[in-house]
């Protein structure tokens, strides 16, 4: 007689004993063998860059695989669980803001002792993360340079060496990119000022003739109580527009022409997916 094929040794073994039986045993075998997601710690994977500037512990991006008793397979990646979260720190003089954590760098903080503590003695292997280790390096500059912390700049400005070595450059060229930035700003944000000019033909609105011995009241000219008010005021009114631009009417031809009401918006051909106020609202909560 012919001998009865024999049972698969384990049922789990990604089909290598499934694909020569019956159909009962392929359908009693689990719809998608999936491998268990290895820690990438474990095996020495290397930091992926998406790390470096945020702290992820032990944590990074790490992948599980799914096969089939037929033999196909495919591989999925997990992202880390991740947070946004504002540090204060004292070694830096500053607050750490939207800073992006995972649960594993948390409790290491936790077990180290604080924020400073788990950057200050946590080897950098432990560390996997290059914005730690240049935070440890401004610390130690600032406990040479107490002078220099007392400014209570934004840590970065002395993130390089170059500018740890001349502090007094690093915090002009500081100063000076903050007020070349706001003035960027305010003409990019010219346009959608709320200031507005009336047309060339509402310059001169129509008046109506005061009474005979009625009290004629004096114009109230408050920029000129003094010239720096004066210099402002005449700035803020650069920044005017017309109304026509400034309230656009979609309704007349080429009205919507900036691509800030009607025309413009994402890409094309795609459906936006609409989000509720608190999707994911505990992944980037800054708290």
């Amino acid at each position: 007689p012919r001998p009865a094929a024999g049972m698969p040794k384990n049922l789990s073994l990604f089909g290598a004993y499934l694909q020569g039986v019956g159909k009962k045993l392929q359908l009693k075998f689990k719809t998608r063998q999936i491998t268990r997601p290895v820690p990438v710690k474990a095996y020495g994977r290397r930091p992926s860059a998406g790390s470096q500037m945020a702290l992820w512990g032990a944590d990074d991006y790490t992948y599980y695989t799914k096969k089939r008793w037929t033999g196909r397979w495919s591989r999925k990646k997990l992202d880390p669980v991740c947070y946004r979260k504002d540090f204060q720190s004292e070694l830096l003089n500053t607050t750490i803001y939207n800073l992006r954590v995972t649960p594993s760098a948390l409790y290491s903080m936790d077990d180290a002792g604080g924020f400073d503590d788990y950057i200050l003695r946590t080897p950098p292997e432990e560390l996997r993360s290059a914005t730690a280790e240049k935070m440890r390096e401004v610390m130690y500059f600032y406990m040479q340079r107490p002078d220099v912390k007392q400014w209570g700049l934004p840590w970065k400005v002395f993130l390089r060496a170059k500018d740890r070595k001349d502090p007094e450059y690093a915090r002009y060229a500081h100063e000076a990119k903050k007020a070349a930035s706001s003035r960027a700003l305010a003409q990019q944000h010219s346009r959608f000022s709320p200031y507005y000019l009336p047309t060339q033909a509402l310059m001169h609105p129509a008046r109506q003739e005061f009474g005979e011995g009625s009290i004629q009241p004096k114009l109230n000219l408050w920029w000129r109580q003094s010239p720096a008010l004066e210099a402002a005021f005449r700035r803020r009114l650069t920044e005017a527009k017309s109304f026509e631009r400034a309230h656009a009417d979609h309704r007349e031809p080429m009205g919507f022409r900036y691509g800030h009401t009607f025309g413009g918006g994402g890409a094309q051909a795609h459906s936006p997916r609409l989000r509720g106020r608190t999707y994911r609202f505990r992944h980037v909560r800054p708290y």
